[in-house]
C-alpha cells in the first residue's frame, strides 16, 4: 500500500480502527506496573467499590486504542508526530474480556502556514465497549508530510 500524505486525507474522513479483547492478565500487570491503584489491581478491594470488581486503568485503555489507531491508519500515512492530545475523556470502565472497538475520524485539515513540507490535522478517536457504550474520547492534532515535490 502507497503512504497517505497530508492531501490525500480528507476533512470529515471515518475508519473503523478495529477491535481489541481485553485479558484480564495483561490489564492488571499494566496495572500493576503503572497504575497501581486497587481499583486496578486488587480484586477483594475494587468489589467494595462503586465500580463492583476490577477496572482497566484508563491509561491501559487509551494504549490500546492507540495501538488500533497505529495498526489502522497511521503506519499507513505520513504522519511524523503530534503536539498531544487537546482532550483526553474516559467516559466508561473497561474490564477484563472486554471487546474494545475504536474509530478514527479527521476533523480539519490546515497546511502549515510556515513550512511547506507538512500539515496538521485535527484526529478524534473514540472507543466503545460491547454494549455500543463510549468508553474513550480523545482529540489531538498530528502533524503529516506533504506529497514530496516532482523537480
Amino acid at each position: 500500500m502507497s503512504t497517505l500524505y497530508f492531501e490525500d486525507l480528507e476533512n470529515g474522513a471515518e475508519r473503523d480502527l478495529g477491535t481489541y479483547t481485553v485479558p484480564r492478565s495483561e490489564m492488571v500487570e499494566f496495572a500493576r506496573q503503572y497504575d497501581p491503584q486497587p481499583i486496578h489491581v486488587d480484586e477483594a478491594v475494587a468489589e467494595e467499590t462503586i465500580y463492583d470488581g476490577l477496572i482497566a486503568s484508563g491509561w491501559y485503555t487509551a494504549g490500546v486504542c492507540m495501538r488500533l489507531l497505529v495498526d489502522g491508519f497511521l503506519n499507513e500515512t505520513a504522519s511524523i508526530g503530534s503536539f498531544g492530545l487537546e482532550e483526553l475523556r474516559w467516559r466508561t470502565p473497561v474490564r477484563a474480556g472486554d471487546t474494545i472497538h475504536a474509530y478514527h475520524r479527521i476533523v480539519e485539515k490546515t497546511p502549515s502556514s510556515s513550512r511547506d513540507d507538512r500539515g496538521y490535522i485535527e484526529n478524534e478517536v473514540r472507543a466503545e465497549n460491547d454494549d455500543g457504550e463510549e468508553i474513550v474520547f480523545w482529540q489531538a492534532t498530528n502533524i503529516f508530510a506533504r506529497k514530496p515535490s516532482d523537480d
